[in-house]
């Protein structure tokens, strides 16, 4: 069995330091070091960025591993209370599920541009989604921050200029319809003069307005350190069970 700390390639997401071990056959990884550490403090509060896999030992002598295609490699692999994925069959690891004590998911991995680094991560709380930390922007660290009740995107917080402390924050008393504020004089407080009603302003409806039933999901980031111009509408759903993530056909935020 050889091991190898292997930096991971670092695109326009967050790079990560993988210990990958491959047993024959198997070219995913196996992840360590730490969980995404990331603390919610008041306005003004640094927030801890950097994005790291948590723990899961894919050549675990319990880890169980099935061929979804008859390649002769595993596509997914499970050991304990986590499990990988290889969504698109190229051999390496793009996504991690983690359970809690009974058996729901309390955590998603998700690597969505396959290029080793990990662009999202999902909380889970009573296998009910409650958090979203995202990298859109920068290397190696996590940049937005998705807060959801009752499955619904209610607040995003975003650190557009890379700090590490919040800057903008979206607020979502209609779903599709974000209030966004920014803080200008980087004193890390919303300025009470920057508040803008996205939908007033732009004259934006939102799908499930105008009869779709999808419901509005987090915002889309196209520049760093810029306002979003646009506003996705999808289905914020989130898993029940541990099976795989839907594969991600849409380019990375």
């Amino acid at each position: 069995m050889e091991r190898h700390a292997v930096p991971a390639k670092v695109a326009n997401g967050c790079a990560v330091l993988l210990l990958c071990a491959w047993p024959a056959g198997l070219g995913g990884c196996a992840s360590t070091a730490a969980t995404a550490s990331v603390h919610n403090g008041g306005e003004g509060a640094k927030k801890a960025t950097l994005v790291m896999h948590e723990p899961c030992d894919l050549n675990a002598s319990d880890a169980q591993r099935r061929d979804a295609n008859g390649d002769g490699r595993a596509d997914i692999i499970a050991t304990g209370k986590c499990r990988a994925y290889d969504l698109n069959f190229d051999g390496k690891v793009d996504s991690w599920a983690y359970l809690d004590d009974q058996s729901r998911v309390r955590r998603y991995e998700l690597d969505f541009d396959r290029d080793g680094s990990l662009d999202e991560i999902q909380l889970y709380q009573n296998g009910e989604l409650i958090e979203k930390q995202r990298c859109t922007a920068r290397r190696n660290r996590l940049d937005t921050w998705d807060k959801y009740q009752r499955g619904k995107l209610v607040r995003t917080e975003r650190d557009a200029n890379g700090d590490g402390i919040v800057d903008q924050w979206w607020e979502y008393p209609t779903p599709g319809c974000p209030v966004i504020r920014s803080d200008l004089d980087r004193d890390g407080k919303p300025d009470p003069d920057t508040a803008v009603d996205y939908c007033k302003e732009t004259g934006y409806t939102p799908p499930e307005r105008g009869g779709s039933s999808a419901a509005g999901t987090s915002p889309s980031f196209e520049r760093a350190g810029s306002t979003p111009q646009e506003v996705q509408n999808q289905a914020a759903q989130g898993p029940e069970s541990a099976s795989p993530p839907p594969k991600a056909n849409e380019k990375k935020p």
